[in-house]
């Protein structure tokens, strides 16, 4: 007892540490361990909000908030996952980690549903853009401004196909209906839908909107552009509000 107690105290310490400083690219996948250690020891997640162990290891998640800012939400894989560049995200049975994000919406506010929040959404930054070495999507709602965008272009928007929105940022949109993510993998549909997407996966910015529209039909808005020598915004940051005011 004594030993575990002394290994939780230094796991926490190191946790303490990890927090205080948010500037290395490896820190997100300390925490993760972190939170690993803690939940083997103590059945806590502790400092992430959940923790879920699958039978396939690169299907475990944990789901927490940013050590650097306590309003984001965000999932992360158990695994050594550095992005969706990962190769083994588009194999046959790879895990659907924007499905996990979406079942585990409800972290952001335990009182919200899916249907006192329709503009619920997610997104992940291309690796040029992220400030950690670890797979991680932001948990939230649209932003005005995206929410502006899909409105303005929904008649551009195909159904089950990628279309360009011809704006300067190159976003590229389709519309899929379903009531969850559970057959919809929108980095598989994005690499096999968004012209040259699979062969730069790394420069990817990809997000995803739940959508009722104007019929009644529900579906997911999905989102993406990949990342060029253009300035233009257009990061998960910019897409997700993650404190869901609109």
């Amino acid at each position: 007892m004594k030993h575990r107690l002394a290994v939780l105290s230094v796991s926490l310490v190191i946790i303490v540490v990890i927090m205080s400083s948010f500037v290395s690219r490896s820190a997100l996948g300390l925490v993760v361990s972190a939170c690993e250690v803690n939940s083997t020891l103590t059945g806590s997640p502790y400092p992430c909000l959940k923790i879920v162990q699958a039978q396939d290891p690169l299907s475990s998640y944990v789901v927490l908030r940013e050590p650097t800012d306590k309003e984001r939400t965000i999932l992360a894989p158990l695994a050594d996952v550095p992005g969706i560049e990962d190769p083994r995200l588009l194999t046959a049975g790879a895990p659907n980690y924007f499905d996990e994000a979406w079942r585990e919406l409800s972290s952001i506010d335990p009182r919200a549903t899916k249907a006192t929040r329709p503009n619920f959404a997610l997104a992940i930054n291309a690796a040029s853009w992220r400030t950690q070495d670890r797979l991680h999507i932001h948990m939230g709602c649209e932003t005005p401004r995206f929410h502006a965008l899909l409105k303005t272009h929904a008649t551009e928007i195909g159904n089950d196909r990628f279309t360009s929105l011809g704006t300067n940022v190159g976003w590229w949109a389709t519309f899929h209906a379903a009531d969850d993510l559970s057959d919809l993998n929108p980095l598989k549909l994005v690499a096999d839908g968004v012209d040259g997407a699979r062969s730069n996966m790394k420069n990817l910015v990809v997000g995803v909107f739940s959508a009722t529209l104007p019929d009644g039909q529900h579906g997911f808005y999905i989102l993406a552009r990949i990342r060029g020598a253009n300035k233009f915004h257009g990061s998960a940051e910019d897409m997700i509000d993650p404190k869901c005011r609109l």
